[in-house]
């Protein structure tokens, strides 16, 4: 492995290189030049197959096309000169409104409050306004109504992009967006994992991708090895280590983005003992959704962290 060049996972915004999506940033931006880009776009897919960078991609695409070093579409790369990179990241791109939640939290009416007065404002230059929802499946009702009216009627030259990691999310939204769903095959995921694995010094071998790769994102595997890189478990012999490790990690520091990756351990957990014992499938599938019911609780509820973690890796340890 290389020496480690990044100390932490590189986020969607700061992703200067584009793999997997080409074809799909070429149709949206065939359709932008015909003026048929349609003002509410919905990105679905699991969480970690890059529909966020992708995002980031092409919004930086539009935004910087008058600028100096701007978007390179013919090599799908970001110039880290570009001035709308670095507004964005420094959330003053005059333009540019992120709607997301904070530590995996449901996202709260107060952010959509500023969100419907930046629609309010006259945008710099007259130029596009646009609007990027991730994790759009963490709007409470109530954030979700107020949300409507302005994607049903957006205004001119406005566009919405949409992240939604294949969970449910109100109908009504659904149908006032144009959707586009993501997937990709093992070999396809296989190639953009070891793309992005590069630029960290993680360990992992052959074996890791195939138990992970069927069921799960490559972005969802980077994560999972970087939050164990500092153990010496092994991610593909150690499954209840992992989970308890990563259960404990949010026992200590209460981020819901943690728990939300011990929640996809847990359920790739349950695929492999599925696939060992086809027997017991009617039982893990009972244990599973009672776990996952169990953290749903503990997302929702202040409800004692320490006995619901202890209970839950009983029942993981009690699969043998």
């Amino acid at each position: 492995m290389k020496p480690n060049k990044t100390l932490e996972i590189t986020k969607p915004s700061n992703q200067l290189k584009l793999f997997g999506y080409e074809k799909y940033f070429s149709l949206f931006d065939d359709l932008y030049q015909k003026n048929k880009l349609p003002n509410s776009i919905l990105l679905s897919g699991s969480k970690g197959l890059g529909k966020a960078t992708f995002a980031y991609h092409f919004i930086n695409y539009l935004l910087s096309r008058e600028e100096d070093y701007n978007y390179n579409k013919n090599d799908f790369l970001i110039n880290e000169k570009n001035s709308t990179y670095k507004s964005i990241n420094n959330n003053t791109h005059a333009n540019f409104f992120l709607l997301d939640s904070i530590n995996g939290e449901k996202i709260k009416i107060d952010q959509i409050r500023n969100l419907l007065t930046f629609l309010n404002k006259t945008t710099y230059n007259k130029g596009l306004k646009i609007v990027l929802i991730d994790n759009v499946e963490l709007l409470n009702i109530n954030s979700s109504n107020a949300l409507l009216k302005a994607i049903e009627e957006p205004c001119e030259k406005t566009y919405f992009f949409i992240i939604n990691s294949a969970k449910k999310i109100l109908s009504t939204i659904r149908s006032r967006c144009i959707e586009f769903s993501f997937n990709f095959s093992f070999s396809k995921k296989k190639f953009f994992f070891n793309n992005l694995v590069k630029d960290y010094d993680l360990i992992f071998n052959e074996t890791d991708l195939d138990n992970f790769l069927y069921f799960d994102s490559h972005g969802n595997l980077l994560r999972y090895l970087f939050l164990l890189k500092e153990t010496n478990i092994s991610i593909s012999e150690n499954y209840q280590s992992c989970i308890s490790h990563l259960l404990n990690a949010y026992k200590n520091e209460t981020d819901y983005k943690i728990l939300n990756y011990a929640s996809l351990f847990i359920q790739n957990f349950y695929n492999q003992l599925s696939l060992k014992n086809s027997e017991r499938i009617s039982n893990y599938y009972n244990n599973l959704n009672k776990i996952l019911y169990s953290i749903d609780n503990l997302k929702k509820y202040n409800l004692d962290k320490k006995n619901l973690i202890f209970s839950i890796n009983k029942i993981i340890k009690n699969e043998g």
